[in-house]
């Protein structure tokens, strides 16, 4: 286990599904591979599907990975709180020329 993905937990009290999330959100390929390996594939799916606490880049790349639609995922089912707001650039109208 990764304790610095775990800092506000016990190490030793901490559920597979947590660990998966943590995993998925913050691990590297290898932390990922040792999760896949101590936990089912299976399991890494049903977290994978159901977690709310996943960030949409991380759901797009597993579930290109793993052949699965995004959009049964409830990282993607549910709204999000904020969406940035990008505004257009404005032309200046001032010359930059000293």
């Amino acid at each position: 286990m990764r304790e610095e993905l775990f800092w506000d937990r016990d190490p030793g009290s901490v559920p597979p599904e947590i660990e998966i999330e943590r995993a998925i959100n913050f691990g590297g390929f290898d932390y990922i591979k040792k999760i896949q390996k101590k936990n089912s594939m299976k399991k890494f799916i049903d977290v994978l599907l159901n977690s709310r606490n996943l960030s949409r880049k991380t759901v797009t790349y597993w579930c290109l990975k793993l052949h699965i639609d995004r959009m049964k995922t409830t990282t993607f089912k549910t709204n999000t709180i904020w969406t940035p707001i990008r505004y257009p650039r404005l032309k200046s109208t001032r010359s930059h020329s000293l």
